[in-house]
Protein backbone atom coordinates (compact mmCIF):
# COMPACT_ATOMS: atom_id res chain seq x y z
CA UNK A 1 0.00 0.00 0.00
CA UNK A 2 0.89 3.67 -0.84
CA UNK A 3 1.52 6.38 1.21
CA UNK A 4 -1.70 8.14 -0.35
CA UNK A 5 -3.47 4.94 0.44
CA UNK A 6 -2.47 4.49 3.77
CA UNK A 7 -3.37 7.79 4.49
CA UNK A 8 -6.97 7.67 3.20
CA UNK A 9 -7.49 4.64 4.66
CA UNK A 10 -6.48 6.17 8.45
CA UNK A 11 -8.78 8.96 7.01
CA UNK A 12 -11.87 6.85 6.46
CA UNK A 13 -11.29 4.74 9.57
CA UNK A 14 -10.73 8.15 11.93
CA UNK A 15 -13.74 9.07 10.54
CA UNK A 16 -16.43 9.94 14.05
CA UNK A 17 -19.01 8.18 12.01
CA UNK A 18 -16.59 4.90 11.47
CA UNK A 19 -14.96 5.62 15.38
CA UNK A 20 -18.86 5.38 16.85
CA UNK A 21 -19.61 2.73 15.35
CA UNK A 22 -17.44 0.57 17.97
CA UNK A 23 -17.45 3.11 20.88
CA UNK A 24 -21.20 3.95 21.17
CA UNK A 25 -22.33 0.06 21.35
CA UNK A 26 -19.30 -0.12 24.26
CA UNK A 27 -20.27 2.64 26.48
CA UNK A 28 -24.02 1.96 26.02
CA UNK A 29 -23.05 -1.14 27.26
CA UNK A 30 -20.81 -0.29 29.87
CA UNK A 31 -24.05 2.23 31.00
CA UNK A 32 -26.55 0.26 31.42
CA UNK A 33 -26.06 -3.41 29.35
CA UNK A 34 -28.56 -4.51 27.34
CA UNK A 35 -30.82 -1.54 28.36
CA UNK A 36 -28.06 0.99 27.36
CA UNK A 37 -27.08 -0.48 24.01
CA UNK A 38 -30.10 -0.20 22.87
CA UNK A 39 -30.23 3.55 23.80
CA UNK A 40 -26.88 3.96 22.45
CA UNK A 41 -27.68 2.64 19.17
CA UNK A 42 -30.52 4.92 18.87
CA UNK A 43 -28.78 7.81 20.00
CA UNK A 44 -25.76 6.76 17.12
CA UNK A 45 -28.09 6.90 14.30
CA UNK A 46 -29.42 9.81 15.41
CA UNK A 47 -26.26 11.35 15.79
CA UNK A 48 -24.08 10.06 12.91
CA UNK A 49 -27.04 9.04 10.66
CA UNK A 50 -28.41 12.30 9.98
CA UNK A 51 -25.57 13.90 9.25
CA UNK A 52 -24.11 11.00 7.11
CA UNK A 53 -27.56 11.25 5.33
CA UNK A 54 -27.02 14.91 4.78
CA UNK A 55 -23.47 14.25 3.26
CA UNK A 56 -25.14 11.74 0.92
CA UNK A 57 -27.51 13.98 -0.26
CA UNK A 58 -25.16 16.90 -0.17
CA UNK A 59 -23.12 14.74 -2.73
CA UNK A 60 -25.57 13.66 -4.99
CA UNK A 61 -27.20 17.09 -5.17
CA UNK A 62 -23.97 19.47 -5.64
CA UNK A 63 -23.98 20.99 -2.40
CA UNK A 64 -20.90 19.50 -0.61
CA UNK A 65 -17.59 18.78 -2.65
CA UNK A 66 -16.34 15.78 -0.76
CA UNK A 67 -16.93 13.72 2.18
CA UNK A 68 -14.41 15.41 4.69
CA UNK A 69 -15.62 18.59 3.85
CA UNK A 70 -12.41 19.95 2.42
CA UNK A 71 -13.41 23.50 1.58
CA UNK A 72 -14.00 25.57 4.73
CA UNK A 73 -17.44 27.08 3.46
CA UNK A 74 -19.25 23.91 3.57
CA UNK A 75 -18.80 23.24 7.52
CA UNK A 76 -20.58 25.23 8.91
CA UNK A 77 -24.47 24.12 7.38
CA UNK A 78 -22.81 20.60 8.10
CA UNK A 79 -22.05 21.22 11.25
CA UNK A 80 -25.70 23.03 12.36
CA UNK A 81 -27.46 19.96 10.67
CA UNK A 82 -25.09 17.40 12.97
CA UNK A 83 -26.34 20.13 16.20
CA UNK A 84 -29.73 19.59 15.31
CA UNK A 85 -29.56 15.91 15.26
CA UNK A 86 -27.29 16.18 18.55
CA UNK A 87 -30.52 18.28 20.53
CA UNK A 88 -32.92 16.09 18.71
CA UNK A 89 -30.90 13.13 20.37
CA UNK A 90 -30.59 15.11 23.30
CA UNK A 91 -34.16 15.76 23.92
CA UNK A 92 -35.53 12.23 22.88
CA UNK A 93 -32.49 10.37 25.42
CA UNK A 94 -34.08 12.85 28.04
CA UNK A 95 -37.58 12.12 27.83
CA UNK A 96 -36.75 8.27 27.07
CA UNK A 97 -35.34 7.88 30.29
CA UNK A 98 -31.69 6.98 28.51
CA UNK A 99 -29.10 6.14 30.71
CA UNK A 100 -27.50 9.68 32.34
CA UNK A 101 -23.54 8.23 30.63
CA UNK A 102 -25.50 7.78 27.12
CA UNK A 103 -27.02 11.24 27.03
CA UNK A 104 -24.09 12.70 28.23
CA UNK A 105 -22.64 11.40 25.84
CA UNK A 106 -24.47 13.11 23.34
CA UNK A 107 -24.64 16.15 25.26
CA UNK A 108 -20.86 16.01 24.21
CA UNK A 109 -21.57 15.48 20.64
CA UNK A 110 -24.00 18.88 20.69
CA UNK A 111 -21.41 20.97 22.84
CA UNK A 112 -18.60 19.86 20.21
CA UNK A 113 -21.00 20.74 17.26
CA UNK A 114 -21.57 24.34 18.31
CA UNK A 115 -17.80 24.68 19.14
CA UNK A 116 -16.81 23.37 15.92
CA UNK A 117 -19.80 25.63 14.28
CA UNK A 118 -18.21 28.75 15.81
CA UNK A 119 -14.62 27.68 14.87
CA UNK A 120 -15.39 26.62 11.16
CA UNK A 121 -17.42 29.90 10.25
CA UNK A 122 -13.77 31.50 10.81
CA UNK A 123 -10.73 28.92 10.56
CA UNK A 124 -10.45 25.65 9.50
CA UNK A 125 -10.35 22.93 12.12
CA UNK A 126 -9.56 18.94 12.16
CA UNK A 127 -12.71 17.47 12.93
CA UNK A 128 -10.67 14.04 12.27
CA UNK A 129 -8.60 15.46 15.78
CA UNK A 130 -11.49 16.33 17.52
CA UNK A 131 -13.10 12.87 16.92
CA UNK A 132 -10.05 10.53 17.77
CA UNK A 133 -9.65 13.06 20.98
CA UNK A 134 -13.00 13.22 21.53
CA UNK A 135 -14.20 9.57 21.75
CA UNK A 136 -10.91 8.50 23.43
CA UNK A 137 -11.57 11.35 25.97
CA UNK A 138 -14.74 9.78 26.92
CA UNK A 139 -13.58 5.67 26.24
CA UNK A 140 -10.66 7.33 29.44
CA UNK A 141 -13.31 8.61 31.62
CA UNK A 142 -15.69 5.78 31.16
CA UNK A 143 -12.95 2.66 31.71
CA UNK A 144 -10.14 4.39 33.32
CA UNK A 145 -6.63 5.29 32.31
CA UNK A 146 -5.30 2.51 31.02
CA UNK A 147 -7.33 3.35 28.05
CA UNK A 148 -5.31 6.42 27.73
CA UNK A 149 -2.78 4.50 25.19
CA UNK A 150 -5.18 5.12 22.42
CA UNK A 151 -4.85 9.39 22.31
CA UNK A 152 -1.60 7.54 20.39
CA UNK A 153 -3.85 7.02 17.31
CA UNK A 154 -3.82 10.61 17.18
CA UNK A 155 -0.21 10.34 15.39
CA UNK A 156 -0.85 8.46 12.38
CA UNK A 157 -4.19 10.32 12.28
CA UNK A 158 -2.48 13.67 12.17
CA UNK A 159 -0.27 12.49 9.55
CA UNK A 160 -3.00 10.86 7.49
CA UNK A 161 -4.01 14.43 7.54
CA UNK A 162 -0.98 16.14 6.86
CA UNK A 163 0.03 13.81 4.18
CA UNK A 164 -3.17 14.23 2.30
CA UNK A 165 -3.19 17.90 2.48
CA UNK A 166 -6.24 18.87 4.12
CA UNK A 167 -4.63 20.45 7.44
CA UNK A 168 -1.79 22.70 8.84
CA UNK A 169 0.11 21.45 12.19
CA UNK A 170 -2.26 24.23 14.18
CA UNK A 171 -5.87 23.03 12.41
CA UNK A 172 -4.23 19.36 13.97
CA UNK A 173 -3.36 20.58 17.62
CA UNK A 174 -6.52 22.50 17.64
CA UNK A 175 -8.50 20.05 16.81
CA UNK A 176 -6.93 17.52 19.16
CA UNK A 177 -7.12 20.00 22.29
CA UNK A 178 -10.80 20.89 21.62
CA UNK A 179 -11.28 17.16 21.46
CA UNK A 180 -9.94 16.25 25.04
CA UNK A 181 -10.90 20.13 26.67
CA UNK A 182 -14.69 20.07 25.35
CA UNK A 183 -15.49 16.68 26.42
CA UNK A 184 -13.57 16.88 29.71
CA UNK A 185 -15.33 19.87 30.66
CA UNK A 186 -18.31 18.78 29.97
CA UNK A 187 -18.15 15.40 31.61
CA UNK A 188 -16.32 17.26 35.09
CA UNK A 189 -19.26 19.49 34.97
CA UNK A 190 -22.45 17.16 34.91
CA UNK A 191 -20.56 13.90 36.45
CA UNK A 192 -22.77 11.00 34.67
Amino acid sequence: MNRAALARLISILSDSSVLSLWVFPLVGWHAGGARGLVWALIAMLLLNGVPLAYLIIGRRRGWVSDWELSDRRERPRFIAVSLASDLLALVLLGMGGAPRLVWAFALIYACLGVSMLLISSVWKISLHMVSVAGFMTVLVYVFGLGWAWGYLALVPVAWARLERRKHTPAQLVAGALAGVLIPAAVLWFIKP
